[in-house]
């Protein structure tokens, strides 16, 4: 069996592959951060989805579609000649869809519409991430073909816990112990409103991996505003914190999230979106929105328009006694489980 990927990603992974070689780190680190910089979510689970399934020997990959027997066409990135031509059978085509056509602050979904059903004509397979974002796609664009959830999975990667000066010096600086939020900083995400809370109020202390401008940031011991570093490096000061915060107003499948809860760190989320659904008992999930509220536009836009709870996402921290709980085995989250499904799925298929 050989996968094709866009050749982007499959790029991508070439240089992930190189960086995980010990004897290559130290040449291409400074390298590899400044790519890892300005890879998005998608990205980095396809590149490294790739090396799971070589690492694995799974099946064959390659970014020669012509010679492949199944393409995985990701939604949020794929050459443009897909946009114009169907380069590839229909029933030889998988496409995993990531958020695009609903995913964005100012979207204009009649543009998008018809954009969007061309895209899925391109495959006769969809593979979602979590049930929210099946339940979101097959609710606004109902003429979905056949489908499977497949949850992202993480890596084993070398944690710098033990040896990294950055991080023994947060935990110095922080000997109670230290929250974590990450991400981009945008309003779906609400770190701004994460920040003023911990400023104004005792509830611990807060390291801050993302782009904050300057002029939003707090003067506060109790914050240390790192901004967007290499992933790697993110996942290792998660992966040594009390909990990851990732209070976004809803998400698909987050990497961020599958990382801290293979490390065994629970994480503290809304209830909406694909997030709770992964997080389950591993961590806390604030109710702050109402459970019946529908998985599709009418809701994401519901969960738009709302205020940050304040009041509840105070109490809910200061109360919570789940910071050092994980129920399920990290396998759970394992990207080699998430391999085997997508290879399953091909196989499928291809018969």
């Amino acid at each position: 069996m050989i996968i094709s990927f866009d050749s982007r990603t499959f790029l991508n992974s070439r240089v992930r592959k190189i960086y995980k070689n010990k004897l290559s780190k130290s040449s291409l680190k400074n390298k590899f951060t400044l790519l890892s910089k300005s890879a998005s979510g998608p990205k980095k689970f396809i590149s490294d989805l790739i090396l799971t399934l070589e690492e694995k020997n799974l099946c064959k990959t390659t970014f020669n579609f012509l010679k492949s027997d199944i393409h995985l066409l990701n939604a949020g990135f794929y050459s443009p000649i897909w946009e114009y031509f169907q380069p590839k059978k229909k029933n030889r085509v998988i496409i995993r869809l990531d958020g695009v056509g609903l995913d964005s602050e100012n979207i204009d979904f009649n543009k998008i519409k018809n954009r969007f059903h061309d895209l899925l004509n391109k495959g006769s397979y969809v593979i979602f991430q979590s049930e929210f974002s099946k339940n979101c796609f097959s609710n606004i664009y109902h003429s979905i073909p056949k489908c499977k959830i497949i949850y992202n999975g993480a890596m084993n990667c070398e944690l710098l816990s033990t040896n990294n000066k950055l991080i023994e010096n947060i935990k110095k600086h922080f000997k109670d112990g230290f929250f974590t939020v990450s991400g981009r900083f945008c309003n779906r995400k609400r770190i701004y409103e994460i920040t003023k809370e911990f400023d104004k109020y005792e509830l611990g202390n807060l390291v801050v991996l993302s782009d904050v401008p300057d002029s939003m940031r707090f003067n506060n011991k109790r914050i240390i505003y790192l901004g967007m570093v290499n992933p790697e490096i993110a996942r290792s000061i998660i992966s040594v914190s009390k909990a990851l915060i990732h209070f976004d107003r809803y998400d698909w499948c987050p990497n961020i999230v599958i990382g801290a809860l293979f490390d065994k760190v629970p994480v503290i989320c809304s209830n909406y979106g694909g997030t709770p659904e992964i997080v389950g008992k591993n961590g806390l999930i604030i109710d702050e929105f109402p459970k019946d509220l529908p998985h599709d536009l009418e809701g994401i836009n519901f969960v738009k328009r709302s205020s940050f709870p304040c009041e509840l996402f105070r109490e809910s921290i200061t109360n919570s006694n789940l910071y050092s709980k994980i129920d399920k085995d990290k396998s759970t989250y394992d990207i080699y489980n998430s391999a085997l499904k997508y290879v399953k799925t091909a196989y499928d298929l291809f018969k």
